[in-house]
């Protein structure tokens, strides 16, 4: 970026030589006088200098006895004065500009997230109903209102949040839970059943009617947890039911299936050093690149953008910047044996601790790793345990019919 700004304010490029060039590079770091892009040539010296630096050097030549020439001059200022009788060429840019300012004050973009089941089409037809549209003015807007309104019109919607960011509108949403909470709701009988086949080596039940105990192996789908309450008489028959939702943790011990295969040989991207700077023009969505195409087959992009500032809060969608391309060519390696086996135990301990992250906690390791010709190869199983169970609806039972004894006196 302190090139950019450089460019903007103005810099030369100068030659200087004589007796002592290094003193005068020393003068220039004392004066704080920045210089950039030092070279040595053909028994002298060129570099960058700022205008503003350049203007303060007359001395500093003077006492350290060098000569200097100006061999290239750079920067908006320059830029300005080379074409000052293109009257038409700054007519068009600053016509260019009031248009941009017109523009920014409108609202060109709105921006939905954080809805499921409430589509965004739907969103923004009620929006378009509160005149709130592409292209409305900013300060036709209350953000406020809109948020009231949404939550008014979309009852499932408990928060909303209305912004404005340059010529963007964003609303976040957030609904009522997701689609298991309210399949699942409070007041709605669940069950809880196994998500994997396995053993079960703890399960502390809170509420609901425990059908498995530790020990036992279970199959996935199963019911571990019912959600049903049978209600007995003194006799021991089922007089009728009670439904609540099953409350548990349950661990459950299970093997998962481990398997990597990778090529020893690998490519990776060797940097040549050539690379080929430009200027960056963002304008809305659309880019201007001022720079010529890379003739590399092969090349990465690096962009750094700073948005223009009209003053110190109001900013356009207008971006400038710089871009630059460096050369890299793509190479062939060969991992060794021991370094393929490292990088396999890598991924697989990789694995683990994404696993213990997730409070999978790992019993047993059955992993085995070993190579043949140009492969190597990591299989086996992972024996863990972890928190497994998921939430279903409870099935609702017909009530027993209620049979009543008459005695006889």
């Amino acid at each position: 970026m302190q090139k950019l700004e450089s460019y903007r304010k103005g810099y030369v490029r100068i030659r200087f030589w004589g007796e002592s060039p290094e003193r005068f590079l020393n003068l220039c770091a004392y004066h704080k006088i920045p210089v950039w892009n030092l070279v040595s040539r053909d028994n002298a010296y060129e570099m960058n200098m700022t205008v503003e630096g350049f203007r303060h050097i007359r001395g500093i030549c003077r006492k350290s006895h060098v000569k200097i020439k100006i061999i290239g001059k750079y920067g908006l200022p320059f830029f300005f004065y080379r074409n000052k009788k293109r009257k038409a060429f700054f007519l068009g840019f600053f016509l260019g500009l009031c248009l941009l300012f017109l523009l920014s004050r409108h609202i060109w973009n709105i921006h939905v997230e954080g809805n499921v089941y409430n589509s965004t089409q739907s969103i923004l037809n009620y929006l378009e109903e509160l005149n709130v549209r592409h292209g409305v003015l900013k300060k036709n807007l209350d953000c406020s209102y809109i948020a009231a309104r949404m939550r008014e019109e979309f009852p499932d919607i408990t928060w909303v949040s209305a912004k404005i960011s340059g010529s963007r509108l964003i609303l976040e949403i957030k609904e009522n839970g997701s689609l298991e909470e309210r399949e699942t709701g409070e007041g709605v009988p669940v069950d809880l059943t196994a998500q994997t086949e396995g053993i079960i080596v703890s399960m502390v039940t809170r509420k609901g009617t425990p059908l498995k105990k530790q020990g036992d192996t279970c199959t996935t789908g199963e019911i571990l947890v019912s959600g049903r309450l049978d209600i007995k008489n003194d006799s021991g028959e089922i007089i009728g039911y009670e439904y609540t939702q099953a409350d548990a943790d349950i661990y459950i011990q299970h093997d998962l299936e481990y398997y990597q295969e990778f090529s020893m040989d690998y490519k990776e991207p060797v940097y040549t050093g050539e690379q080929r700077k430009g200027i960056l023009l963002q304008v809305g969505d659309y880019y201007l690149r001022l720079k010529r195409k890379s003739a590399w087959e092969d090349y990465d992009t690096v962009t750094e953008l700073k948005q223009v500032k009209l003053t110190e809060n109001f900013r356009l969608p207008v971006y400038y910047g710089s871009v630059t391309d460096y050369a890299y060519e793509e190479k062939t390696f060969t991992y060794s044996q021991t370094e393929a086996r490292e990088k396999a135990q890598e991924d697989l301990n990789s694995l683990l601790r994404t696993l213990e992250e997730k409070g999978v906690q790992i019993s047993e390791n059955h992993v085995k790793i070993g190579t043949q010709g140009k492969t190597c190869t990591a299989r086996g199983t992972l024996t863990v345990i972890e928190k497994n169970e998921q939430k279903t609806l409870t099935e609702i039972l017909e009530q027993p019919t209620e049979r009543n004894t008459q005695e006889n006196e």
